[in-house]
């Protein structure tokens, strides 16, 4: 049941939202990626004109990447490293556009977001050796530097600040994660209460990701759950996630553990919402997670450096 702030646009999605489930058939990875790009490209499209995004193709020590700005606010300096979701099998940064351009609008902040490679062509640690190498030469800057992901981009950033840590590499001034995939561990029991609330998402999907993103991989080892791994001096965090997200559980043991580090770590849960709910721009809640984010990314702005 929806609780009784959702607003009217929420609602309207819910209801009409149609869940797939059908396997995924590896064998046309490409036409697959090819549509979900297509799909998602109107939501894109809006961000650029809602955002006034500018948009170019970089290399960062020999990874593509994408370099985005708001023309809205322009930049204060400040970069923001960016790690895209979609199940380490699909996505892009031109698909995440409408959780990149707010977040690069309302933090004035410049956006790098990694073209990183996708399983299961490339299966672990491709992804994560792609994001440690552009974290690395973005980590030379003197100039105030974050980190945020959703979803497997979330795994990523946790997995970036965790090496970033164990390896005396500048980390994070601060990190926003939304809806992350911290737990590849195929057990649908790990999912509840919300195994079966989420509209947009699936335990088959996460057992498929699990078997092509980590083949004969241990699945509690950190690099691919980092769940499991240690969070001792990692930045100021924030959470995000919602009462249908089938992850809830998930975040809710992340923001425990950084608790138990002594992190400085906050969890927003939304009622009545779903896996990365601020990917959808159809209603406010979303624009106002996205606002509360970049808020607390700029009040964790060093003073100099």
């Amino acid at each position: 049941m929806q609780g009784p702030d959702i607003s009217p646009e929420a609602l309207a999605f819910l209801n009409a939202f149609t869940r797939q489930d059908e396997p995924t058939d590896f064998s046309r990875i490409n036409a697959i990626r090819a549509e979900t790009t297509r799909d998602q490209a109107p939501c894109s499209e809006r961000a650029i004109k809602r955002h006034h995004l500018n948009r170019e193709n970089i290399q960062v020590d020999g990874v593509e990447c994408e370099r985005i700005t708001s023309l809205k606010s322009g930049t204060s300096g400040g970069t923001l490293v960016y790690l895209f979701g979609g199940g380490f099998v699909v996505g892009c940064p031109f698909s995440d556009l409408s959780i990149i351009g707010a977040i690069a609008e309302y933090s004035a902040l410049e956006v790098i977001a990694p073209k990183y490679r996708l399983a299961p062509e490339h299966p672990a640690p491709a992804a994560a050796e792609d994001c440690v190498k552009v974290w690395k030469k973005m980590s030379l800057s003197s100039a105030p530097l974050y980190l945020t992901g959703e979803s497997a981009g979330g795994n990523l950033a946790v997995v970036i600040t965790q090496q970033a840590v164990s390896q005396n590499i500048r980390t994070p001034d601060a990190i926003a994660l939304l809806s992350p995939a911290v737990d590849l561990r195929i057990d649908q029991q790990l999912f509840d209460p919300t195994t079966f609330s989420d509209p947009t998402l699936h335990p088959s999907r996460l057992y498929e990701i699990a078997t092509v993103y980590a083949p004969d991989r241990c699945l509690t080892d950190p690099s691919i759950s980092p769940l499991f791994g240690s969070f001792k001096n990692f930045p100021p965090t924030i959470i995000t996630t919602g009462t249908r997200d089938m992850l809830l559980a998930m975040c809710l043991k992340l923001h425990r553990q950084m608790l138990r580090a002594g992190i400085n770590v906050e969890c927003r849960v939304w009622e009545g919402f779903w896996h990365v709910f601020e990917y959808y721009d159809q209603y406010p809640e979303a624009d106002e997670s996205l606002r509360e984010i970049a808020a607390f990314l700029n009040e964790h702005r060093p003073i100099a450096r």
